[in-house]
């Protein structure tokens, strides 16, 4: 038969592929062949334990809001083709409803047969996992998955909402102060305000959740936490050097754990287009990136948990121990530090209010939409500042990009240069500082001035997006590992001492590259110092650590011989 049309998004030979006799050949010899019943639900929200099915016959419908009077077909798969999401590869719960719409025969295929395919078959394997990438960005961008009930100008609406965009989490957020036509997905009333936020996932429901409640039903957070376990390779930080890191230990077959605070993917996933990474002529977006890494690792087997910060490092039985906020501890045998930076925040009076509500420090399409469309203001003079101001030139009316000093490519990147001069909706204030922020409950404006004259002005703008750097995120080690004056650590030549004590390694031989003051801790990054600050030098350097690693650990082999 043929599949009846799609409702969301074109047809796509990559989103929605159709195997050939041989691949599902190999699809059958690693699953098994069943009857499909009509009305047969193959996998619902919240489901963990749920198969890769491939259609011989019959048609399997993809639902969101299955069962509730908001109930939509996102999609339809027959013949040849597979039902499945990017959660088969990162042990995320089911978002979505399959169902047998019409009935036939299929090819199950468990999670960990799956992943053996993935790895031994390449060309079926980039098949498979380019639709599940994809398909992941699709349905995040239609609204697809759970819903999170608030009010738009709640923090603890905006702290959830940010942990879910962030984290890449498929869901719709219901704003009560927005249409007064809202119907909600519970039964059809408003929840009481004690009750908010609230995060709905098929039948589990969440009410004023924690961050940590909120992870721990979405499975981000990894189980069993302890340090009676030591892992080969535990790696702090989940931006583009500790993806980089995780890819190359979990690849290599070093047992390893990845934690982040916040989101895997780090800043780099708030960037809307990176254009200069290499293998990407057209750009990637951060988040795309971001999730074409997490899934490249965790088919290896890399675990990963978010939120979890570290908050101490200790030396304890000849392993590292890091003591994690939640209460939890995680041991190794080596440590990968890729902390990165946190953003540094304007010096205006009343700017912390309006953070998540007209300030923010990135920019997607989340923020764009938070911000109104009528005008935005963009302060920096480097490459994020410059990709947030392209891209905000297309979600608004006008953009306005502040430069504390008066040449913008001193800074900057020539290409994006050449992008902003050629925009015409995007204005440029050299010599320009924010001095006030305006607005209640959300920013409606800001003063500006010239740094050179005193002279200032009204902008009024929905959205202020701050890029003007960030500091190390550094503060956990103080005490355990050699700094620069500026916070960053210290490794390789530039230590001044050798390592202290012999617990844990050689006595007083000198530092690998990469390697902090205590042996088998490196650091890659931004949190690094005399690091570029480049996406692609943090991955070079996550991939490098590993090479280094195994150069560690086959010292600790010789000297314990």
């Amino acid at each position: 038969m043929s599949t009846p049309p799609r409702p969301l998004g074109e047809e796509s030979d990559v989103i929605f592929p159709r195997l050939d006799p041989g691949q599902i050949e190999t699809m059958e010899a690693a699953g098994r062949r069943e009857k499909l019943a009509e009305g047969q639900v193959i996998f619902s929200p919240g489901d963990l334990d749920y198969e890769l099915l491939v259609v011989l016959s019959g048609c399997v419908e993809i639902i969101d809001g299955a069962g509730t009077s908001q109930e939509q077909v996102v999609v339809r798969y027959g013949e040849r083709q597979f039902a499945g999401e990017l959660n088969l590869i990162t042990l995320e719960p089911a978002l979505l409803t399959a169902k047998v719409a019409e009935a036939g025969e299929g090819i199950f295929v468990p999670r960990e047969a799956l992943r053996d395919v993935v790895s031994r078959d390449t060309r079926l394997g980039d098949l498979i996992m380019n639709a599940l990438v994809s398909r992941r960005a699709t349905i995040i961008e239609a609204e697809t998955g759970a819903r999170q009930i608030g009010y738009g100008t709640d923090p603890g609406t905006r702290e959830l909402r940010e942990f879910l965009t962030r984290n890449r989490v498929p869901h719709r957020f219901i704003d009560i102060e927005g249409d007064d036509g809202i119907v909600f997905p519970l039964d059809g009333e408003p929840p009481a305000a004690e009750e908010l936020p609230m995060l709905v996932s098929g039948e589990k429901v969440l009410r004023a959740p924690t961050i940590l409640e909120a992870a721990t039903a979405l499975n981000l957070r990894a189980p069993n936490k302890t340090a009676k376990k030591a892992w080969d390779c535990l790696i702090v930080g989940g931006g583009p050097g500790g993806l980089g890191a995780a890819v190359y230990a979990a690849t290599e077959g070093l047992s390893t754990i990845l934690v982040d605070a916040v989101a895997l993917g780090g800043q780099a996933s708030t960037s809307s287009r990176i254009e200069n990474y290499l293998g990407f002529p057209a750009g990637v977006s951060g988040s795309d990136l971001a999730d074409r890494a997490i899934a490249q690792a965790r088919r290896f087997g890399l675990r990963t948990a978010v939120p979890e910060r570290a908050e101490s490092l200790r030396l304890e039985d000849g392993r590292y121990v890091v003591s994690l906020d939640s209460g939890d501890e995680l041991a190794a045998r080596t440590v990968v530090l890729a902390t990165g930076a946190s953003y540094r925040q304007l010096p205006v009076e009343g700017i912390e209010r309006l953070n998540g509500s007209g300030v923010f420090y990135a920019a997607t399409m989340v923020e764009s939409r938070m911000c109104g469309s009528t005008a935005a203001a963009v302060v920096g003079g480097g490459n994020s500042a410059g990709q947030a101001a392209v891209f905000l030139s297309g979600t608004v009316e006008r953009v306005y990009l502040l430069l504390r000093g008066g040449d913008l490519r001193k800074g900057m990147s020539s290409y994006l240069v050449d992008q902003i001069e050629s925009i015409d909706n995007i204005e440029l204030l050299v010599h320009t500082e924010v001095r006030e922020v305006g607005g209640g409950n959300a920013l409606d404006g800001i003063v500006v001035e010239d740094n050179r004259t005193g002279e200032r002005r009204d902008l009024g703008c929905g959205g202020l997006f701050v890029f003007i750097g960030a500091d190390p995120c550094t503060e956990w080690l103080d005490g355990a590992l050699a700094k620069d004056d500026d916070g960053f650590l210290l490794t390789g030549v530039d230590l001044e001492v050798t390592h202290l004590g012999g617990t844990a390694g050689a006595i007083g031989r000198p530092a690998l590259p990469l390697e902090t003051s205590l042996p088998g801790v490196f650091t890659v990054g931004d949190g690094r110092s005399g690091s570029i600050k480049r996406v692609a030098s943090a991955v070079g350097e996550g991939s490098m650590a590993v090479r280094v690693i195994h150069e560690y650990l086959s010292l600790q082999a010789s000297s314990a011989a």
